[in-house]
Protein backbone atom coordinates (compact mmCIF):
# COMPACT_ATOMS: atom_id res chain seq x y z
CA UNK A 1 0.00 0.00 0.00
CA UNK A 2 1.43 3.36 -0.93
CA UNK A 3 0.47 6.57 0.75
CA UNK A 4 2.46 9.42 2.18
CA UNK A 5 3.29 9.39 5.88
CA UNK A 6 3.89 12.65 7.72
CA UNK A 7 7.65 12.23 7.34
CA UNK A 8 7.46 11.74 3.59
CA UNK A 9 5.04 14.65 3.29
CA UNK A 10 7.66 16.87 4.91
CA UNK A 11 10.37 15.54 2.61
CA UNK A 12 8.29 15.61 -0.56
CA UNK A 13 6.43 18.91 -0.56
CA UNK A 14 6.55 19.46 -4.29
CA UNK A 15 2.92 19.22 -5.28
CA UNK A 16 1.54 21.64 -7.82
CA UNK A 17 -1.98 21.35 -6.44
CA UNK A 18 -3.59 19.90 -3.33
CA UNK A 19 -7.27 19.23 -2.76
CA UNK A 20 -9.22 17.82 0.16
CA UNK A 21 -11.93 15.32 -0.71
CA UNK A 22 -14.83 16.49 1.44
CA UNK A 23 -17.85 14.34 2.19
CA UNK A 24 -19.15 16.58 5.02
CA UNK A 25 -19.34 13.54 7.27
CA UNK A 26 -17.33 12.86 10.42
CA UNK A 27 -13.80 12.14 9.20
CA UNK A 28 -13.51 14.48 6.22
CA UNK A 29 -14.99 17.35 8.25
CA UNK A 30 -12.43 16.78 10.99
CA UNK A 31 -9.69 16.69 8.35
CA UNK A 32 -10.89 20.06 7.03
CA UNK A 33 -10.71 21.54 10.54
CA UNK A 34 -7.17 20.21 10.99
CA UNK A 35 -6.17 21.66 7.62
CA UNK A 36 -7.33 25.02 8.96
CA UNK A 37 -5.77 24.77 12.41
CA UNK A 38 -2.95 22.20 12.55
CA UNK A 39 0.41 22.96 10.94
CA UNK A 40 1.12 19.25 10.61
CA UNK A 41 -1.65 18.92 8.04
CA UNK A 42 -1.13 20.45 4.58
CA UNK A 43 -3.43 23.32 3.69
CA UNK A 44 -5.27 22.38 0.50
CA UNK A 45 -5.78 24.75 -2.39
CA UNK A 46 -9.44 23.79 -2.32
CA UNK A 47 -11.87 21.32 -0.76
CA UNK A 48 -14.13 19.48 -3.21
CA UNK A 49 -17.53 18.05 -2.32
CA UNK A 50 -18.89 15.58 -4.88
CA UNK A 51 -22.68 15.80 -4.79
CA UNK A 52 -24.64 12.73 -5.91
CA UNK A 53 -27.85 14.74 -5.68
CA UNK A 54 -29.15 12.27 -3.08
CA UNK A 55 -27.36 13.33 0.07
CA UNK A 56 -29.58 13.89 3.12
CA UNK A 57 -30.53 17.51 3.69
CA UNK A 58 -28.60 17.50 6.95
CA UNK A 59 -25.40 16.86 4.98
CA UNK A 60 -26.06 19.80 2.67
CA UNK A 61 -26.82 21.99 5.68
CA UNK A 62 -23.59 20.90 7.35
CA UNK A 63 -21.69 21.64 4.17
CA UNK A 64 -22.71 25.27 4.54
CA UNK A 65 -21.49 25.23 8.14
CA UNK A 66 -18.13 23.97 6.92
CA UNK A 67 -17.98 26.61 4.18
CA UNK A 68 -18.55 29.37 6.72
CA UNK A 69 -15.85 27.89 8.96
CA UNK A 70 -13.17 27.26 6.35
CA UNK A 71 -13.39 30.38 4.20
CA UNK A 72 -11.75 32.70 6.79
CA UNK A 73 -8.79 30.29 6.77
CA UNK A 74 -8.49 30.69 3.00
CA UNK A 75 -9.96 27.29 2.08
CA UNK A 76 -12.88 27.42 -0.33
CA UNK A 77 -15.28 24.54 -0.83
CA UNK A 78 -16.44 23.82 -4.37
CA UNK A 79 -19.03 21.32 -5.57
CA UNK A 80 -18.54 18.73 -8.30
CA UNK A 81 -21.55 16.89 -9.70
CA UNK A 82 -22.32 14.51 -12.54
CA UNK A 83 -26.09 14.50 -12.04
CA UNK A 84 -28.69 13.08 -9.67
CA UNK A 85 -27.77 9.45 -9.10
CA UNK A 86 -31.27 8.19 -8.29
CA UNK A 87 -32.82 9.83 -11.35
CA UNK A 88 -30.08 8.51 -13.62
CA UNK A 89 -30.33 5.03 -12.12
CA UNK A 90 -34.10 4.83 -12.55
CA UNK A 91 -33.75 6.10 -16.09
CA UNK A 92 -31.57 3.16 -17.09
CA UNK A 93 -33.15 0.06 -18.58
CA UNK A 94 -31.78 -2.71 -16.36
CA UNK A 95 -28.34 -2.00 -14.92
CA UNK A 96 -28.27 0.19 -11.81
CA UNK A 97 -24.73 1.17 -10.69
CA UNK A 98 -25.64 0.79 -7.00
CA UNK A 99 -24.83 -2.31 -4.88
CA UNK A 100 -28.46 -3.30 -4.40
CA UNK A 101 -29.32 -6.62 -2.80
CA UNK A 102 -31.13 -9.16 -4.98
CA UNK A 103 -33.31 -12.15 -4.21
CA UNK A 104 -33.10 -15.10 -6.61
CA UNK A 105 -35.76 -17.72 -7.35
CA UNK A 106 -34.00 -20.34 -5.27
CA UNK A 107 -34.07 -18.04 -2.23
CA UNK A 108 -30.38 -17.13 -2.39
CA UNK A 109 -29.27 -13.50 -2.21
CA UNK A 110 -26.80 -11.50 -4.23
CA UNK A 111 -25.42 -8.00 -4.59
CA UNK A 112 -25.29 -5.93 -7.76
CA UNK A 113 -22.01 -4.48 -8.96
CA UNK A 114 -21.10 -1.10 -7.44
CA UNK A 115 -20.06 1.69 -9.79
CA UNK A 116 -21.78 4.63 -8.10
CA UNK A 117 -18.69 5.74 -6.16
CA UNK A 118 -16.58 5.88 -9.27
CA UNK A 119 -19.22 7.50 -11.51
CA UNK A 120 -20.69 9.99 -9.04
CA UNK A 121 -17.82 10.68 -6.62
CA UNK A 122 -14.39 10.01 -8.09
CA UNK A 123 -14.93 10.97 -11.73
CA UNK A 124 -16.66 14.31 -10.96
CA UNK A 125 -13.85 15.26 -8.57
CA UNK A 126 -11.17 14.41 -11.13
CA UNK A 127 -13.09 16.40 -13.71
CA UNK A 128 -13.31 19.37 -11.34
CA UNK A 129 -9.57 19.22 -10.62
CA UNK A 130 -8.82 19.23 -14.34
CA UNK A 131 -11.19 22.16 -14.78
CA UNK A 132 -9.56 24.16 -11.98
CA UNK A 133 -6.12 23.46 -13.44
CA UNK A 134 -7.29 24.58 -16.89
CA UNK A 135 -7.15 21.29 -18.78
CA UNK A 136 -9.42 20.59 -21.71
CA UNK A 137 -11.00 17.12 -22.09
CA UNK A 138 -8.53 14.37 -23.05
CA UNK A 139 -5.49 16.62 -22.45
CA UNK A 140 -2.78 14.93 -20.39
CA UNK A 141 -2.41 16.36 -16.89
CA UNK A 142 1.15 17.49 -16.23
CA UNK A 143 0.59 18.80 -12.71
CA UNK A 144 1.50 16.76 -9.65
CA UNK A 145 -1.68 16.60 -7.56
CA UNK A 146 -2.09 15.61 -3.92
CA UNK A 147 -5.48 14.33 -2.72
CA UNK A 148 -6.22 14.44 1.02
CA UNK A 149 -8.76 11.78 2.05
CA UNK A 150 -10.57 11.56 5.37
CA UNK A 151 -9.93 7.97 6.38
CA UNK A 152 -9.31 7.37 10.09
CA UNK A 153 -7.33 4.65 11.85
CA UNK A 154 -10.49 2.55 12.27
CA UNK A 155 -10.73 2.14 8.50
CA UNK A 156 -7.15 1.74 7.33
CA UNK A 157 -8.24 -1.04 4.99
CA UNK A 158 -9.91 1.63 2.84
CA UNK A 159 -6.57 3.20 1.90
CA UNK A 160 -5.98 2.94 -1.80
CA UNK A 161 -3.82 4.37 -4.54
CA UNK A 162 -5.40 6.90 -6.86
CA UNK A 163 -6.72 5.73 -10.22
CA UNK A 164 -5.10 8.80 -11.75
CA UNK A 165 -1.34 8.61 -12.32
CA UNK A 166 -1.11 12.35 -11.73
CA UNK A 167 -2.71 12.15 -8.28
CA UNK A 168 -1.20 10.87 -5.01
CA UNK A 169 -3.69 9.88 -2.32
CA UNK A 170 -2.68 10.87 1.22
CA UNK A 171 -4.28 10.05 4.57
CA UNK A 172 -3.39 12.68 7.19
CA UNK A 173 -5.77 11.29 9.83
CA UNK A 174 -4.03 7.94 9.72
CA UNK A 175 -0.61 9.60 9.73
CA UNK A 176 -1.61 11.40 12.93
CA UNK A 177 -3.15 8.29 14.52
CA UNK A 178 -6.64 9.83 14.59
CA UNK A 179 -9.70 7.61 15.04
CA UNK A 180 -13.33 8.32 14.22
CA UNK A 181 -13.95 9.02 17.92
CA UNK A 182 -11.11 11.55 17.89
CA UNK A 183 -12.75 13.30 14.95
CA UNK A 184 -15.80 14.13 17.06
CA UNK A 185 -13.52 15.70 19.67
CA UNK A 186 -11.77 17.76 17.00
CA UNK A 187 -15.09 19.22 15.87
CA UNK A 188 -16.17 19.88 19.45
CA UNK A 189 -12.93 21.70 20.28
CA UNK A 190 -13.55 24.31 17.59
CA UNK A 191 -17.22 24.71 18.48
CA UNK A 192 -18.71 23.05 15.42
CA UNK A 193 -21.83 20.87 15.69
CA UNK A 194 -21.45 17.11 15.61
CA UNK A 195 -21.38 15.84 12.00
CA UNK A 196 -23.36 12.82 10.85
CA UNK A 197 -22.63 10.13 8.27
CA UNK A 198 -22.40 11.33 4.69
CA UNK A 199 -23.96 8.91 2.19
CA UNK A 200 -26.95 8.72 -0.14
CA UNK A 201 -30.24 8.36 1.73
CA UNK A 202 -30.94 4.98 0.12
CA UNK A 203 -27.40 3.56 0.26
CA UNK A 204 -27.53 -0.25 0.68
CA UNK A 205 -24.42 -0.03 2.88
CA UNK A 206 -26.36 1.54 5.76
CA UNK A 207 -26.53 -0.71 8.81
CA UNK A 208 -29.69 -1.27 10.83
CA UNK A 209 -28.67 1.23 13.48
CA UNK A 210 -28.54 3.95 10.85
CA UNK A 211 -31.78 2.83 9.16
CA UNK A 212 -33.59 2.92 12.51
CA UNK A 213 -32.11 6.33 13.33
CA UNK A 214 -33.17 7.71 9.97
CA UNK A 215 -36.68 6.30 10.33
CA UNK A 216 -37.04 7.83 13.80
CA UNK A 217 -35.15 11.10 13.45
CA UNK A 218 -35.24 11.94 9.74
CA UNK A 219 -38.63 10.63 8.50
CA UNK A 220 -38.59 12.76 5.35
CA UNK A 221 -35.24 11.29 4.31
CA UNK A 222 -36.41 7.79 5.18
CA UNK A 223 -39.48 8.34 2.99
CA UNK A 224 -37.18 9.21 0.07
CA UNK A 225 -35.28 5.97 0.64
CA UNK A 226 -38.56 4.00 0.74
CA UNK A 227 -39.72 5.58 -2.53
CA UNK A 228 -36.42 4.73 -4.22
CA UNK A 229 -36.50 1.18 -2.88
CA UNK A 230 -39.95 0.63 -4.35
CA UNK A 231 -38.92 2.10 -7.70
CA UNK A 232 -35.88 -0.17 -8.24
CA UNK A 233 -37.60 -3.49 -7.59
CA UNK A 234 -37.23 -4.80 -11.17
CA UNK A 235 -33.99 -2.97 -12.03
CA UNK A 236 -31.91 -6.12 -12.55
CA UNK A 237 -31.05 -8.13 -15.64
CA UNK A 238 -33.78 -10.65 -14.74
CA UNK A 239 -36.30 -8.05 -13.67
CA UNK A 240 -39.05 -9.29 -11.36
CA UNK A 241 -37.53 -12.80 -11.37
CA UNK A 242 -34.64 -11.43 -9.32
CA UNK A 243 -35.95 -8.29 -7.58
CA UNK A 244 -33.67 -5.65 -6.06
CA UNK A 245 -33.80 -4.08 -2.61
CA UNK A 246 -31.84 -1.46 -0.68
CA UNK A 247 -32.01 -3.45 2.58
CA UNK A 248 -29.90 -6.59 3.02
CA UNK A 249 -32.93 -8.59 4.21
CA UNK A 250 -34.36 -8.39 0.67
CA UNK A 251 -37.74 -7.16 1.85
CA UNK A 252 -39.22 -3.75 1.05
CA UNK A 253 -37.56 -1.06 3.15
CA UNK A 254 -40.96 0.08 4.44
CA UNK A 255 -41.50 -3.42 5.90
CA UNK A 256 -37.97 -4.14 7.08
CA UNK A 257 -37.46 -4.97 10.75
CA UNK A 258 -34.24 -3.37 11.91
CA UNK A 259 -31.90 -4.86 14.51
CA UNK A 260 -29.77 -1.90 15.62
CA UNK A 261 -27.98 -3.85 18.34
CA UNK A 262 -27.05 -6.90 16.28
CA UNK A 263 -23.26 -7.31 16.77
CA UNK A 264 -22.97 -9.59 13.73
CA UNK A 265 -23.84 -6.96 11.17
CA UNK A 266 -21.23 -6.43 8.46
CA UNK A 267 -19.91 -2.90 8.04
CA UNK A 268 -20.34 -2.61 4.28
CA UNK A 269 -18.75 0.84 4.22
CA UNK A 270 -15.44 -0.86 4.93
CA UNK A 271 -15.89 -2.51 1.52
CA UNK A 272 -16.23 0.92 -0.06
CA UNK A 273 -12.48 1.18 -0.44
CA UNK A 274 -12.44 4.38 -2.48
CA UNK A 275 -12.53 6.48 0.68
CA UNK A 276 -15.31 8.68 -0.68
CA UNK A 277 -18.53 7.54 1.02
CA UNK A 278 -19.53 7.53 4.66
CA UNK A 279 -16.87 10.07 5.61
Amino acid sequence: MTGLTLDTMKLDEHFDFTYLSLGAGVQSSALLVLACTDDRVPKPDVAIFSDTGDEPQYVMDYLQVLKDYAEPFGINIVIAQKGVLSEDALGRDKFVPIPLFTLHKDGSKGVLRRQCTREYKITPINKKVREILGYKPRYRVKHKVRAMLGISTDEMQRMKESWMKWTTNTYPLIDLGISRKDCYQIMEQVGLPKPKKSACVYCPYHDDQYWQWMKDEEPAEFAKAVDFDEAIRDKTMKGSESPAFVHRSCVPLADAVFSPNDPNQIDFFNNECEGMCGV
